[in-house]
């Protein structure tokens, strides 16, 4: 869903949401969400078909220097 398109239903109406970390390492969306390794966190982006609902997360490039 990144390229703007649904695998699922071929909807071109996506949500995209970039999770956000609070002080109590809590997210908006869930604390499950994030990705933990060695001390390093990383926010997830969650893309919502609008149309099926249709849910994928990914880690956009920043985030996965993060955890380098």
């Amino acid at each position: 869903m990144k390229s703007g398109k649904c695998p699922k239903c071929s909807s071109k109406n996506i949500i995209k949401i970039k999770d956000i970390l609070h002080a109590n390492g809590g997210g908006n969306i869930t604390q499950s969400r994030h990705l933990f390794t060695d001390n390093k966190c990383a926010k997830v982006t969650f893309y919502i078909c609008e149309n099926c609902g249709f849910v994928e997360n990914y880690l956009d490039e920043d985030e996965i220097k993060k955890l380098k």
